[in-house]
């Protein structure tokens, strides 16, 4: 797992907590991610709903969040009858960038998806942000053309879909 710098840690989202979720996401994303992304329209209950079967992960520095990412359960692979996750929403506030903590937000995700028995994790690369590509190559992410989203946006191009087998 990718270390945090000192000063920061990260900790599952509680029960409850989907408005501080939504409210954190819209902080991360607002001024980076184009207005017609699927998860403007998504509310504190939406989100709540979608925590019931998934998970999400705070990033904090001190006492004060900074990021935060999901997963949800998705089919994986036709080859793999197991449960897998879908990583999305991931996101750190622009202050914090350039940091290093994208990739011990994702270890974070991933671990969680280990402990609930996932056999690998697959995600969506907005079209308008192919630089993430690389950001998730880097992590272990291979392209793949037969990734089943939870959600898929219909007002934007269709994602690069990428997975990583536990």
């Amino acid at each position: 797992m990718s270390a945090l710098p000192p000063g920061f840690h990260t900790r599952l989202v509680k029960p409850g907590e989907a408005a501080l979720l939504h409210e954190t996401m819209l902080r991360c994303w607002r001024g980076t991610v184009a207005e017609n992304s699927s998860a403007y329209r998504e509310t504190p209950e939406s989100i709540g709903k979608q925590l019931e079967r998934g998970a999400a992960v705070f990033l904090i520095e001190g006492e004060a969040i900074v990021g935060s990412g999901r997963l949800h359960p998705v089919p994986g692979p036709a080859d793999d009858p197991r449960e897998w996750v879908e990583l999305k929403r991931i996101g750190v506030l622009a202050t914090h960038r350039k940091l290093g903590l994208g990739a011990p937000l994702v270890a974070a995700l991933e671990a969680e998806a280990r402990d609930r028995g996932a056999a690998g994790a697959q995600l969506g690369v907005r079209a308008d942000q192919p630089r993430l590509i690389r950001f998730w190559s880097s992590l272990g992410y291979t392209l793949a053309d037969d990734v089943q989203l939870h959600t898929v946006n219909p007002l934007t191009p269709p994602p690069t879909t990428m997975r990583k087998r536990f």
